[in-house]
C-alpha cells in the first residue's frame, strides 16, 4: 500500500547489524535518493534527501548492532516509505503506521516485523480490516516451556531488556510518564520470561 497523501510512522522500534545498515545505505541510493552520513564513536548518522524534506536515521551503537534513535517519522515520499516499511519487515522490528488518504486513515500496528491489527478509521465510523488471532494451544505453550533453545533466545532477550532500557531511560529524562509506564510493564514481562529460561 504505497498510494497514499501522508504516512506517519510512530514508536518504531529497529535494530540492525553493520551488514543492515550497508542495505539500507544502498536501497536509498538505488530509489535515487541523495544520502550523507557521519559515523561517531557512540552514533551513526544517516542523512536522507527526499524530494520533499530531510530525514535524519540516527543510530546508537549497542555493541555490534545498532538501534535506531528515531522513533517517529512524517513521509510524503513512497520511495522512502518502502524502504523503511521494507526494513521493519526484514529486522523484525516494532511501529505503528497510520496512512492517509482519501479522506481516510488506515493504523496498522506492527509487531516483529508482520502486522497484529488493522483498522480503517472513516469519519465517526471505524472497521477492523485485519487482527491477527491468536491460536496457540496449551500443548504449544508447554512445548515452548521445554524447549532446548533457551541458550538461542536468551542473547535476543537481553537485546530486547537493554533496548527497553534505553527506551525507559529516554523516557525519564523527558519526562514521559505513558512511555515510563509502558516500558516498565514490558521490562518486567521480559524479566519472567528470563527467570523460566535460566531455570
Amino acid at each position: 500500500m504505497h498510494t497514499f497523501e501522508q504516512i506517519e510512522y510512530s514508536d518504531v522500534a529497529l535494530w540492525f547489524n553493520e551488514e543492515q545498515i550497508h542495505e539500507l545505505v544502498a536501497h536509498i541510493v538505488e530509489a535515487g535518493m541523495s544520502i550523507a552520513w557521519k559515523e561517531t564513536k557512540k552514533y551513526f548518522t544517516l542523512s536522507v534527501r527526499t524530494e520533499h524534506k530531510t530525514h535524519w536515521l540516527t543510530f546508537r551503537k549497542v555493541g555490534a548492532r545498532y538501534r535506531l534513535r528515531d522513533r517517529h517519522y512524517n513521509i510524503s515520499d513512497p520511495r522512502f516509505e518502502k524502504i523503511l516499511q521494507y526494513f521493519i519487515e526484514q529486522v523484525k522490528g516494532h511501529a505503528v503506521v497510520k496512512i492517509f488518504f482519501g479522506g481516510h486513515l488506515v493504523i496498522q500496528k506492527i509487531r516483529y516485523g508482520e502486522a497484529e491489527q488493522i483498522i480503517k478509521i472513516s469519519g465517526a465510523s471505524k472497521e477492523v480490516i485485519f487482527e491477527k488471532e491468536c491460536s496457540v494451544s496449551m500443548e504449544e505453550v508447554m512445548a515452548v516451556l521445554c524447549r532446548r533453545d533457551a541458550e538461542e533466545r536468551i542473547p535476543v532477550l537481553t537485546l530486547e531488556i537493554d533496548y527497553e532500557l534505553a527506551v525507559l531511560h529516554e523516557a525519564m529524562e523527558a519526562g514521559d510518564e505513558e512511555t515510563i509506564a509502558a516500558c516498565k510493564q514490558k521490562l518486567s514481562k521480559l524479566h519472567q520470561e528470563m527467570m523460566m529460561l535460566e531455570v
